[in-house]
């Protein structure tokens, strides 16, 4: 069970085809395979060993996807980073992992490199750019080309067993501080198949990336499984409305999986109604609520909305509703994935009888391994086999599921449960907003209550989205306040919201105003 063995595979069976495309540059899987060979036998000579970290610091490019195979051949373990976090929260990262070597721009490594200072415990490769200002700052080990034209094209081809290591991807934080999961080469390869089942793509899909790779749903979830079936890749920096609609009529892209806010955007872009999305055979999403007018208005140009649900923990991928379920099943997550097993357990550890919210609890070739050198948070998180998600969800009588919210996100007022994404679904379908998320903030009176955090794309109230929800959600759902801002609601590399950054920014609010 080894991640490499795609690669090698491919350029023998079809060295010339493009495996990636993106602006003017195109790959081939033989191109690939001897850049790869030489970038391992690169790091290899500055001393990184099977086993070791090597850490990615990098937006989307050709050369983020080059490392990660380069890695996965000589049997170290790859540490995808978050680039828009903070120095101090990557040293975090870089030094529980134990990162020996990280491959990055100047530009995001030369400020981790000054707060690490002379003693840093890591050494960089330097992938150039145009503007290169930063790299004074940086002493680096070598430059990435450099590295690959002065190294032999022997693969390392290293041996080890199908637990050993692959990624440890670390989550995005959003509850507490990011956990390093561990997936190894069975779990990669357990979610690739998994999506190749569900989804049936082969060597003859296009598969688009606008949003960053380094993250678990972009790494684990989308690319590898491309990369297993032989599939070509179209990678993007950044994500724009209108560019993303041009790129899947142009390239014939027959894959794209993307959070709701991409989707929306793409949705509600000028070139929309005009734009040929009819190569795609695969659209999904997933991470947030999702309008059902969103869904709807998919639907009426031919393309059904799939959904799914995955964790980091659970290799990106665990749930799927097929597409042409979108409608006749609105809500639901859909049912487990063909190797995954799903409960929903109470408090007690007993299974939910059908209907009643509990925690879901999943297993399978895609769960992690475990958590990186946090035996104590492991076992906390995987009993008896079993990786409880800390998701609320119900499950139907047809074996469908739902996931209702965060177990951490639920607040309780008066004694009540109140799961703010249930909140968040009637929110919506406001077309006054932009995007908004709902979190609980302390109260005297009820203990804590629901509070709208909102950012609007036209002129509206707060009385007005009030009235909106009371029409739809029973009296004590109803947010006691809603906030109305200019700037974009704090989200992480997955496209998350960040309800703890809203919390502690709203945590002491008159909810009585």
């Amino acid at each position: 069970m080894n991640l490499a063995g795609p690669i090698r595979y491919w350029s023998r069976r079809m060295g010339d085809r493009a495996v990636f495309v993106m602006d003017d540059r195109t790959v081939t899987w033989r191109e690939l395979d001897e850049r790869t060979s030489r970038l391992a036998q690169g790091l290899m000579s500055l001393g990184v060993r099977k086993g070791d970290r090597v850490a990615l610091l990098t937006t989307n490019c050709i050369e983020f996807c080059e490392t990660v195979l380069a890695v996965l051949k000589m049997g170290a373990i790859l540490v995808p980073l978050n680039y828009r976090l903070a120095p101090s929260e990557l040293d975090e990262i870089v030094q529980r992992s134990g990162t020996s070597l990280i491959v990055g721009y100047a530009s995001l490594l030369g400020p981790l490199a000054e707060l690490a200072g002379p003693k840093a415990a890591w050494r960089g490769v330097v992938i150039r750019q145009t503007d290169d200002a930063p790299a004074a700052r940086l002493e680096a080990a070598a430059e990435y080309e450099a590295l690959i034209a002065e190294s032999d094209p022997v693969d390392p081809m290293a041996t080890f067993p199908p637990e050993h290591p692959a990624f440890i991807c670390y989550t995005s934080g959003t509850t507490g501080l990011p956990k390093g999961a561990v997936l190894s080469h069975r779990n990669v390869m357990g979610t690739a198949l998994e999506r190749i089942t569900c989804d049936e793509w082969n060597s003859s899909d296009v598969g688009y990336i606008p949003y960053a790779i380094a993250f678990t749903g972009g790494l684990v979830s989308m690319w590898m499984p491309l990369y297993v079936a032989g599939s070509i890749v179209v990678l993007d920096a950044s994500f724009e409305a209108e560019r993303a609609l041009s790129i899947i009529e142009q390239h014939k892209v027959t894959a794209f999986i993307a959070v709701g806010a991409v989707l929306m955007a793409m949705a509600t872009a000028p070139a929309f109604e005009a734009a040929d999305l009819s190569s795609l055979t695969t659209l999904a999403t997933g991470g947030q609520p999702i309008p059902v007018e969103l869904v709807r208005h998919y639907a009426r140009k031919g393309l059904p909305l799939a959904q799914q649900y995955g964790l980091t923990e659970g290799g990106g991928l665990n749930l799927i509703l097929p597409g042409d379920q979108a409608i006749s099943r609105i809500g639901s997550t859909g049912l487990a994935t063909p190797q995954c097993e799903a409960r929903i357990l109470d408090p007690d550890g007993k299974e939910c009888a059908v209907g009643d919210v509990g925690e879901l609890v999943i297993r399978g070739p895609q769960v992690m391994e475990r958590y990186w050198d946090d035996p104590t948070t492991t076992a906390e998180t995987i009993v008896d086999g079993w990786l409880h998600t800390g998701d609320l969800a119900r499950v139907d009588a047809d074996g469908y599921f739902e996931i209702v919210d965060r177990k951490k996100d639920m607040l309780i007022s008066g004694g009540l449960n109140i799961y703010p994404a249930e909140i968040e679904r009637v929110l919506a379908e406001v077309g006054a907003l932009e995007e908004a998320a709902v979190i609980g903030v302390p109260d005297p009176r009820w203990g804590e209550v629901p509070v709208v955090v909102a950012r609007p794309r036209a002129v509206t109230s707060e009385q007005e989205i009030l009235d909106f929800c009371r029409d739809r959600l029973g009296r004590y759902k109803v947010p006691k306040r809603v906030i109305l801002r200019e700037a974009p609601l704090p989200r992480g590399m997955s496209g998350k919201v960040l309800k703890k950054e809203l919390r502690a920014e709203y945590d002491s609010i008159d909810t009585e105003a």
